[in-house]
């Protein structure tokens, strides 16, 4: 379970390096002058970004429904974000580049490949997740099933050992009486024998 958790981070972690290391003239990752960029807090995290989305619905000024997207996007795969989406990320990444005007540059191409994988990476982390969530379920049940199986076979073993014993009572039982019979047998001969002396 280790090593698989293990394989599947090494892409994950790679990605996330790429990722923030940032791309300074996309001001992706968080600038390293404070007063340019200053950080949000995290309990301001929802209320900017529901400004953002109330700009992307209402505004019609393409540049600033575009730089909404990009901060969108920014703020959704920020490291202190409880609340970080790769998906949402992507997706607002996605309709920053088409808004570009001409065709996305380089570096914003790169960081949509670089959402893609991680949006893949994630959601194969979280089905494998389930997967071995699933497979522990499966393995407790079947160690309550093995368990019952053994109960089960002790209480058959002893009922069997009962049975045995009561097949040897009755053996010996049967053997007792036919001794008897024998005996009585042999008494009759002799009897009857008795019986034609005295004639």
């Amino acid at each position: 379970m280790n090593r698989l958790t293990a394989k599947m981070n090494v892409p994950l972690a790679v990605a996330l390096a790429f990722m923030l290391s940032g791309c300074s003239h996309l001001n992706f990752g968080k600038n390293t002058s404070a007063a340019a960029n200053p950080p949000v807090a995290e309990d301001l995290y929802a209320s900017e970004m529901m400004a953002l989305h109330a700009v992307v619905r209402q505004n019609s000024n393409t540049k600033e429904v575009k730089n909404a997207h990009l901060k969108l996007a920014r703020l959704y795969v920020s490291y202190d974000n409880i609340d970080r989406n790769y998906q949402k990320a992507l997706e607002h990444m996605q309709t920053y580049a088409s808004l570009q005007d001409p065709a996305p540059d380089e570096e914003t191409r790169n960081w949509i490949e670089a959402l893609k994988e991680i949006d893949r990476l994630s959601k194969e982390y979280a089905t494998r997740n389930q997967q071995m969530t699933q497979l522990q379920v499966d393995l407790e049940q079947s160690h309550k099933e093995a368990l019952a199986l053994k109960r089960t076979n002790r209480k058959l073993t002893q009922e069997e050992i009962n049975l045995r014993d009561k097949n040897r009572k009755l053996e010996e039982s049967i053997q007792k009486l036919e001794q008897t019979i024998e005996m009585l047998k042999r008494l009759d001969r002799r009897l009857e024998e008795k019986r034609r002396n005295f004639q």
